[in-house]
């Protein structure tokens, strides 16, 4: 339902393959943040609550964008910047945390923007971290004192981190894991085509072949019943030629002719 107007506009796929390599990702980490949504509305953790839930409804926004059959660029390189900005402000929001929660959603959110957009895309994202990043150590070197609302415990973190990773290596195995899968399986596709082309091509110029040594040997035994042992040894000489031909065709695609 979401993906389909843009799968049948692609005819590529390559492209197709990604297609669905945005959606998994858009899906599965909307999935993911329900049962958070749920643990921080029951600790009352009112402002990450907020962040999370925007977080979601941002990916729903890009499912929407999906829908309506817009380039899958665009809700690609709008759900990797989601990623890495709203865990930027949930990570300020906790003291400037750049522990692994946060850190791993950074680098989801650049792995997708190379795969779903370009390595611009993917470079932009980066310098966007290097920025936070530098401004966190500025802060925390320099010791400047900023006003946070309260954190979340160190029981809290430590109950949470072996979940979130569960969740993130799941989308991770998910999403990359099937997008390489269909690649491989495209290669391959591609490759069995590419063979049945070549052995199409090999068989048809064979036939080709084979009528001529035919028809010269047919020639030749009507010239040997006749006498004429000259033009016999003429067809002898061009028999040999088109079998040397017909074994070069065998050897491989460098040896069909460019007209074929």
């Amino acid at each position: 339902m979401v993906t389909g107007k843009l799968i049948r506009k692609s005819a590529c796929p390559y492209e197709q393959a990604r297609i669905r390599m945005v959606f998994d990702y858009i899906f599965f980490y909307t999935l993911m943040l329900v049962p958070i949504s749920v643990a921080l509305a029951f600790l009352q953790d009112i402002p990450n609550l907020i962040i999370t839930a925007s977080f979601a409804f941002s990916f729903v926004f890009c499912g929407a964008i999906m829908m309506t059959g817009a380039p899958h660029a665009l809700p690609g390189s709008m759900a990797a910047l989601f990623t890495l900005l709203i865990p930027m402000a949930c990570s300020f929001m906790n003291d400037m945390d750049i522990s692994p929660i946060y850190a791993i959603p950074w680098l989801m959110a650049c792995m997708l923007g190379y795969f779903a957009v370009s390595l611009r895309a993917s470079l932009s994202l980066m310098g966007l971290l290097f920025l936070y990043l530098g401004l966190v150590a500025w802060v925390k070197l320099d010791h400047i004192h900023i006003s946070f609302p309260p954190t979340y415990s160190t029981m809290d973190r430590y109950v949470a981190t072996p979940f979130l990773m569960l969740g993130y290596f799941m989308i991770v195995l998910r999403v990359w894991g099937v997008y390489f899968r269909n690649i491989f399986q495209l290669q391959r596709q591609q490759a069995l085509q590419q063979q049945q082309e070549f052995s199409a091509l090999v068989n048809q110029n064979l036939i080709k072949q084979f009528m001529l040594v035919k028809g010269l040997s047919r020639s030749g035994k009507s010239d040997f019943l006749d006498g004429n042992t000259d033009l016999v040894d003429a067809r002898f000489t061009e028999i040999e030629k088109q079998c040397d031909s017909a074994l070069h065709y065998l050897d491989g695609p460098s040896r069909l002719p460019d007209s074929l």
